[in-house]
């Protein structure tokens, strides 16, 4: 199908393609055998050019059954040695048709990646989350495109996680609302990149990490669940510092909204439910004896990127327990949490996010018209349109604009105000004979370091380095021939990563 075949390739193959508490015994690693002890149980990995790689370690119960739509429950421990060398199966999500992908509820594991010969090495860290519109593309967290072998390669130790999505991960009901102590519901996805954290920092020790020196990352709905967790009290003291690629930020965006309130998201779930068959009392009790599977299907599926980001229905919910307000009202109160912090956008984010809007010039007149408000002329004469094609056009960089760069800015500004060691960039490097320019996410291809792509050897480079030294020490200077300011509203200077790097003001 030729709009699911856009969306794989424009979002990056569907980007949109956790310490010091242990038993005696329990940090020990031997590197002969590359056996590590976890506080659930042994696990062994494999040694792969000098680093030892641990893949599908378990970190919450199987989601399943009664445990479907509830926070993540601990992990059944097991005697013998676990053998981790192969990834575990995505959480359930849409594919592209003729795809064949290991899926499973079953799917809260995460993979680790570590250079450490020994468990008092106190590595940093770095944890990923992975975008794809919080399941409503497939984003297959644990394929290559997300092998930590590049960045560990660097003297980190790198994982990345699994998390639910979809109605399996974003569902909020009523009848949730009332299973909850905290009367919440809609963000068990949230819950498991927690749980994951919790789990790193009780076991990544063992692994060689050193639980006081987390980094966490995210790309798209990745770097949007990395502004929940700088803003989200259940997240405080997992990890002490922050980065955000192209994470959607404004409650109500121009053309992408990155949370629901309370009311809407239950409104959308019942109407999920009834659609299931299910309208009445007993409800959630009836979805979950459905397969997932089901649930899958009955999830509208989105006719175009446009409609993806400007109608996502399963996606964070303000629930008053791990979201108290939106991400960005927060920010303008500042009450994120104060770490050393990097965020940035992509050149052209919006070109293939606003891919098949099929919206007429009256249309699009009309829509900027309600989404602006008092402020659409002045948007409609930035970005005037005579035409479907240039409709097109516009779209985009209204998305690049407003909804990515404006919001970086917006949320870098405040964190500047809270602690020093902010930095904003702007990706800008196009790939070889890609027309849709540095499009949203392709920083990743270079930054995982994907097989295959055609590139300037030294951006990759240049992108390993700054997301690793700022790990390290809270600051991306030292490999460049430039610095890197620290951001402020005053200067509002950024590095533009090219080919060459250049500071650059006017964001």
């Amino acid at each position: 199908m030729q709009t699911r075949k856009v969306i794989w390739c424009g979002l990056v193959l569907c980007l949109v393609l956790t310490g010091f508490l242990f038993l005696a015994g329990c940090t020990r690693q031997e590197p002969a055998s590359g056996i590590v002890k976890t506080d659930a149980g042994s696990v062994s990995g494999t040694e792969q050019g000098g680093l030892w790689v641990y893949l599908g370690i378990p970190f919450a119960a199987p989601p399943t059954g009664d445990l479907r739509w509830r926070p993540p429950a601990p992990v059944q421990p097991w005697d013998s040695v676990k053998d981790t060398k192969v990834f575990s199966p995505v959480c359930p999500q849409p594919v592209s048709s003729g795809s064949h992908v290991n899926m499973s509820e079953d799917c809260l594991y995460l993979n680790v990646w570590t250079p450490a010969q020994g468990a008092g090495e106190k590595l940093p860290v770095m944890v990923f989350f992975y975008g794809g519109a919080f399941g409503q593309v497939a984003p297959f967290g644990t394929m290559a495109v997300y092998n930590g072998t590049t960045l560990a390669g660097k003297g980190v130790v790198v994982v990345t996680t699994n998390y639910r999505l979809g109605a399996l991960g974003f569902l909020a009901h009523p009848e949730l609302d009332n299973e909850s102590p905290h009367n919440s519901s809609g963000n068990y996805g949230i819950l498991d990149q927690v749980a994951a954290l919790q789990w790193v920092q009780r076991n990544i020790g063992a692994f060689g990490g050193d639980p006081s020196r987390v980094t966490i990352f995210g790309q798209s709905a990745g770097g949007e669940s990395v502004l929940i967790h700088l803003v989200s009290p259940e997240s405080r003291g997992l990890y002490q510092q922050a980065i955000v690629e192209s994470g959607p930020f404004w409650a109500n965006g121009p053309t992408i909204d990155n949370v629901h309130s309370k009311v809407d998201a239950e409104q959308f779930g019942e109407a999920y439910a009834q659609s299931l068959g299910y309208p009445g009392p007993g409800a959630i009790a009836q979805m979950r004896k459905l397969s997932p599977e089901a649930l899958i299907n009955a999830t509208p599926w989105p006719s175009s990127s446009w409609e993806l980001t400007h109608t996502l229905h399963f996606e964070p919910t303000i629930d008053g327990w791990i979201l108290p307000e939106s991400v960005d009202a927060l920010f303008a109160l500042h009450r994120e949490n104060p770490v050393p912090f990097m965020i940035g956008t992509n050149a052209n984010d919006g070109t293939t996010l606003s891919a098949n809007a099929n919206m007429t010039v009256p249309e699009y007149v009309a829509f900027i018209n309600t989404q602006f408000g008092p402020d659409a002329p002045s948007v409609l004469e930035q970005y005037p349109a005579n035409s479907t094609a240039e409709v097109q056009l516009r779209l985009a960089q209204i998305m690049t604009h407003y909804d990515f760069a404006d919001a970086a800015k917006f949320a870098a500004g405040s964190m500047a105000d809270l602690d020093r060691s902010t930095y904003l960039y702007r990706y800008s490097y196009i790939l070889p004979g890609q027309p849709n320019g540095a499009f949203h996410g392709s920083e990743t291809l270079l930054l995982f370091n994907l097989p295959g792509i055609q590139s300037d050897p030294a951006v990759g480079d240049n992108l390993v380095d700054l997301w690793t030294r700022f790990a390290k020490t809270g600051d991306p200077n030292g490999g460049m021939t430039v610095t890197w300011p620290q951001y402020t509203r005053e200067r509002d200077q950024y590095l533009d990563i090219n080919d060459t790097p250049a500071v650059m003001s006017g964001y």
